[in-house]
């Protein structure tokens, strides 16, 4: 009976010992990176509002980062001093409810993704700058953005997002004046959670969006329902019988189909 209570201790010391915590800053600690590195896979941190002056790194962790209020209240300003937020060496944490701003840096002045795939919910990045990547350089991984707001957010490469070896996931954000950018040619799935989705091709690269988003991002939509797979391969869209040409035979047979579709 002894070394069955043990085994039971044993159990409940162990459950114990593996159960998340949930470290509060300002009140458990001054800051937000303090906290991170205090915590460990699982945890919980919680941010009072506030402007938090500093750059933060997940440090390879999967954490819950969110804050008290929301992101109008709770800003990570890193005053032109790096990058805002670095997810790195397989960060997969969610950060939920912050305004990132006032990143600098030469890939990804909001927020650097490399060999992660962690989730940004309910974010406004903006006002970020970099040479790549304004508010979002992402290279070896599947972010996502989940009803996030990209403005005010200048680069050479991509305003908004610059992707290299990257899956970008985006549900329903808003890029205001932001642009999306990439250096390889993977898919980037873009789409609103209540419009039917299809097949979006902009410059060589195919994305799964709704066709108002993939028009206002100057693509062209395949339809409803359509796929990626060969939907972006070259096509003339000028020759409307398919011969190779472009000649008067299209254009008489535009002509002759002038009006209203069935």
């Amino acid at each position: 009976m002894l070394p069955a209570m043990r085994y039971l201790l044993g159990l409940i010391l162990t459950s114990i010992a593996v159960a998340s915590e949930t470290w509060h800053v300002p009140k458990d600690c001054e800051s937000i990176q303090a906290a991170i590195d205090a915590a460990k896979d699982g945890d919980d941190i919680l941010v009072a509002p506030g402007v938090w002056k500093e750059t933060i790194n997940l440090s390879g962790k999967s954490i819950y980062l969110h804050s008290e209020q929301g992101a109008e209240d709770t800003v990570i300003h890193g005053g032109q001093r790096g990058t805002v937020v670095t997810c790195e060496a397989s960060a997969n944490s969610t950060i939920e409810g912050f305004t990132i701003r006032g990143g600098e840096a030469d890939q990804g002045g909001g927020v650097y993704v490399l060999d992660s795939s962690p989730t940004f919910r309910l974010c406004l990045i903006d006002f970020n700058s970099a040479n790549q990547g304004g508010g979002v350089h992402a290279r070896n991984g599947t972010p996502v953005f989940e009803q996030c707001v990209f403005s005010f957010n200048e680069a050479q490469d991509g305003d908004g997002i610059w992707a290299k070896h990257a899956r970008p996931i985006l549900t329903a954000c808003i890029f205001a004046g932001d642009s999306i950018g990439w250096e390889s040619g993977e898919m980037v799935t873009i789409r609103d959670t209540n419009s039917p989705a299809g097949a979006c091709c902009i410059r060589d690269v195919c994305v799964q969006t709704a066709s108002v988003a993939c028009w206002e991002a100057g693509g062209l939509y395949r339809g409803e329902n359509s796929t990626c797979v060969e939907a972006c391969d070259p096509v003339c869209d000028e020759d409307v019988t398919g011969d190779g040409v472009v000649n008067m035979t299209d254009v008489l047979r535009v002509i002759s189909a002038f009006g209203f579709c069935p």
